[in-house]
């Protein structure tokens, strides 16, 4: 959770320091400048960590619904279990889920290597979803599932909890077709 907020505060604090620093040379003496845009990054980037943190944090623990034990405010959601289902029959479930479940657009779908991927239309969270599965066959075990859903824009600091949605909606459709 801080590991949200310390990313938020860096990043967006730093680019407005870079920004100001820059703008008030123009303006005025170095140690002038660097003093309004540290003053200046500073305020900006506490800010943005608390309204943008807050929403993120406060977003991802109402779609996890008391989960714990994961990284759940991270953008990257990976997921990782095994399957006794058929691999044939959990690749279709894997590639109906992102089609007709989701409506996401496949960009790949490679049964023999068990690597199906997919992307979502441009949304207003994460400006678009990027979900990743691949199967492992494992002779006299179930096969090895490997989910990783990640924003479209890899800098994205705030995907108010898509990702994690995507994710586990997909190991529960997963873990379903298997009842």
């Amino acid at each position: 959770m801080l590991k949200t907020y310390f990313k938020i505060f860096f990043v967006t604090g730093g680019l407005f320091f870079l920004g100001m620093l820059f703008s008030d040379l123009t303006l005025m003496p170095f140690r002038e400048a660097l003093i309004s845009a540290v003053s200046s990054g500073l305020l900006f980037g506490l800010t943005m960590a608390a309204v943008l943190g807050t929403a993120q944090i406060l977003k991802v623990r109402r779609a996890a619904a008391g989960e714990q034990g994961r990284d759940l405010y991270s953008t990257t959601q990976v997921r990782e279990f095994e399957s006794g289902l058929e691999y044939s029959r959990l690749f279709a479930s894997v590639t109906h889920y992102l089609q007709k479940v989701r409506g996401f657009e496949l960009t790949e779908n490679d049964a023999d290597s068990g690597r199906a991927a997919a992307r979502s239309k441009f949304n207003f969270t994460t400006f678009g979803n990027s979900v990743t599965v691949r199967l492992e066959k494992r002779p006299g075990a179930p096969t090895l599932v490997r989910i990783v859903s990640r924003p479209l824009l890899p800098t994205l600091m705030c995907d108010y909890g898509e990702n994690y949605r995507v994710a586990r909606g997909l190991e529960d459709h997963l873990k379903g077709t298997q009842l």
